[in-house]
């Protein structure tokens, strides 16, 4: 958390100051309660030292709040002039805007190769930065796969600048904590499901499905609101297919759009009845299995063969990627866009030349299979270390500026509204448009 510490001249200079410390950048879904809590103050307490700022209205991003003192702390205030100013000169934290030295922690089980490809990858991305001039003293432990293994390891987490992991859910409070109490940025590669509230340097770079979708359905209704939605029923929905299902239909009727429903078994009467002939149609399946997406692929092909003026469009899901090489054909016919967090092109030049370093340095290629593991450990090495050696305590509130170039993987993080850590939000449609084009909306 930036703080903006005011000088002690400032202090000494206007007594309406004078039992006042500090001043916070409020950021994106914090509330009065959550900025409260984050230095031990009340509510009462912190609006009353912000006279200026509507307590009845939702605090915006970037509004610098005055953080009141606590009891303690204004009780020591009250002792000569000569003791404050000795005090406060040895007590006013310095704002650092860059570091040269990082201690970093990596905490994976390396017993699972995928760990160990995803190592290599944040190692690549080391090294990168390694080259801008930044000291990087990299510490790796293999904190295996249960609770009990972790705590081991948390009295050695306390002197890292930063730390990668763990990936297990069972093992996440338990290193939050430490971090929460020293001061540490916590960055979890994958997701935990967990909601982590009042630790507010904890970074999920993986979002959950739910995270996900409710934010795919919000580019949805703002792009392509005016389509007609039919929803495929498959008989057999997976917990992806239901979820993405449920919160658009939700939204399209909390909206007063209208939508449709078909049986993915539905003969050509049923399909000719749930599309219209004069707008486009957006069709989504309630599953993201390969099975349920071959059979409707089969029945839409059936369909424009009786029907071609119909215009159809696909909406499907991150696993459709690993069926690109074998279906590109249908997906550049059906419009087809996919919901996805990440995107790995193999066809483009920076990603031919990243897969030819890694094996040269690792001696074995990139494993198949999306997302690419050592990708993800490349674009979230890169984006941290570089970030918080350039930004230094400002991280928090720059890195929406920081200049990204992924292989793989964006980031675009955001607080939690009911919590204090950051969750990446970016989601994007891979589009394979009927010109035979792949394009990212973004």
């Amino acid at each position: 958390m930036l703080l903006f510490c005011l000088c002690p001249m400032l202090l000494f200079g206007q007594t309406v100051l004078s039992a006042l410390s500090d001043m916070h950048s409020v950021c994106k879904g914090e509330t009065w309660e959550s900025v409260a809590a984050i230095y031990g103050v009340s509510v009462a307490e912190l609006q009353a030292a912000n006279p200026d700022v509507s307590s009845k209205k939702k605090l915006k991003k970037r509004t610098l709040l005055i953080i009141p003192k606590r009891n303690e702390q204004v009780a020591k205030d009250n002792q000569e002039p000569s003791a404050i100013n000795s005090q406060l000169v040895a007590q006013v934290p310095l704002i650092r805007t860059k570091f040269t030295d990082m201690k970093v922690g990596v905490l994976l089980s390396f017993s699972d190769q995928k760990m160990v490809e995803f190592y290599r990858g944040f190692l690549m991305a080391a090294d990168s930065v390694r080259k801008s001039g930044v000291n990087l003293d990299i510490h790796a432990w293999d904190c295996g796969t249960t609770k009990l293994q972790i705590e081991s390891l948390l009295p050695k987490l306390s002197e890292m600048d930063v730390i990668i992991g763990p990936s297990f859910a069972n093992q996440v409070s338990a290193v939050a904590e430490v971090c929460r109490e020293r001061g540490i940025r916590l960055i979890l590669p994958f997701s935990t499901s967990l909601m982590l509230q009042d630790y507010p340097l904890v970074y999920n770079a993986t979002a959950s499905n739910d995270v996900v979708y409710s934010t795919a359905v919000g580019k949805l209704m703002s792009n392509y609101r005016d389509r007609n939605f039919v929803f495929i029923r498959s008989g057999n929905p997976d917990s992806r297919g239901k979820l993405l299902s449920e919160k658009l239909v939700q939204e399209l009727t909390k909206q007063s759009v209208p939508y449709r429903f078909l049986e993915l078994e539905g003969d050509g009467f049923a399909y000719e009845s749930a599309f219209n002939q004069f707008r486009d149609n957006m069709v989504l399946l309630d599953d993201s299995s390969v099975r349920s997406l071959n059979i409707l692929l089969a029945r839409l092909k059936e369909f424009r063969q009786k029907h071609p003026e119909y215009r159809l469009s696909l909406m499907g899901y991150a696993e459709w990627q690993d069926e690109t090489q074998r279906l590109l054909s249908d997906f550049f016919t059906y419009d087809t866009y996919i919901i996805s967090p990440y995107y790995y092109n193999v066809l483009d030049d920076r990603t031919k030349r990243f897969q030819r370093i890694y094996e040269k340095f690792f001696r074995t290629p990139i494993a198949q299979g999306n997302p690419r593991l050592a990708a993800l450990g490349f674009d979230l090495g890169l984006y941290f270390l570089r970030g918080i050696s350039s930004l230094g305590d400002t991280f928090e509130q720059m890195q929406g500026g920081l200049r990204q170039e992924p292989y793989q993987n964006w980031f675009q993080f955001e607080r939690s509204t009911t919590g204090m850590s950051f969750t990446n939000r970016f989601v994007q449609f891979i589009h394979f448009t009927p010109d035979s084009k792949i394009e990212l909306i973004r």
